[in-house]
């Protein structure tokens, strides 16, 4: 039977994947597989060198981070608008109204990647919250997020990448409860952590948890054709040209089909 994501939000998000990733409590070094990120989907373009493809990170600069990955909220609003400012063209951000919406409706699906850190050099820090009541200097660092809603279209639509509005209340645009598409509308990395594999780490939680929960029949997203490939090394299926149009288009439609229900783990957790 599908699960509902509210009542796993605050489940361990990488079950499985005890390298990829850890919370503040368990801040222990260790060495994990470090894959390239590519820190564009949907509502972003990829600005940090695409050519290139999946080069190894240093471990040394992934670990100091400790980082770990944890459900989206509405709390959460100002910093993913912060984060998405830095790191894509203002033609192809989300918009603070679009994070509100998604995040207030259906943010048990969006799934954000942090760092606790007591330092106000990273960008998201501004708008960090405490991690531990009696140490305020210690904050939730957001270093990239996955933003995602569901639709009943086996593909993106330019009515999913909207929301309904008082001044646009289209019953057809935004997040669908009873969709099994899950429309993935940003992978994002800031620009000054990319290359540590974080988005890589990003992206293969969101489907673990995705497919263990059974939310979902497939997943899907807009990308650039140079951004192909990575998307490809996920499991995503080129689809051809996208009708959609958003940021001015020139997307094209990767698709994911979805295997539900719980997996045994995989072996080293980052194959």
């Amino acid at each position: 039977m599908p699960r509902d994501l509210h009542a796993v939000a605050k489940e361990d998000t990488l079950q499985g994947l005890p390298q990829l990733t850890k919370s503040p409590e368990a801040v222990e070094n260790s060495s994990a597989n470090m894959d390239e990120d590519r820190s564009s989907a949907m509502d972003a373009t990829d600005e940090d060198d695409a050519v290139e493809r999946f080069q190894t990170a240093s471990t040394s600069k992934r670990d100091e981070l400790h980082p770990y990955t944890q459900s989206l909220s509405p709390k959460d609003v100002d910093s993913c608008t912060r984060l998405e400012e830095e790191a894509f063209p203002p033609q192809e951000r989300c918009t603070r109204e679009k994070f509100q919406y998604r995040l207030k409706h259906c943010g048990e699906l969006s799934l954000g990647i942090f760092t606790s850190h007591s330092e106000n050099q990273i960008p998201t820090s501004e708008t960090a919250a405490p991690v531990y009541s009696g140490a305020p200097e210690r904050k939730a660092v957001l270093l990239g997020h996955i933003l995602a809603t569901k639709t009943t279209n086996p593909t993106v639509t330019d009515k999913d990448m909207a929301i309904p509005s008082p001044d646009n209340p289209d019953p057809s645009a935004g997040h669908k409860e009873e969709g099994r598409t899950i429309c993935i509308h940003s992978l994002a990395v800031l620009p000054e952590f990319r290359k540590r594999g974080l988005g890589t780490t990003l992206m293969k939680a969101f489907l673990q948890r995705t497919e263990s929960h059974d939310i979902a029949d497939r997943a899907a997203l807009i990308a650039h054709d140079h951004l192909i490939p990575y998307y490809e090394s996920f499991g995503f299926v080129n689809k051809g040209e996208s009708a959609c149009k958003f940021g001015g288009g020139g997307w094209y439609d990767m698709v994911k089909d979805l295997e539900p229900g719980d997996k045994p783990s995989r072996q080293g957790g980052a194959e």
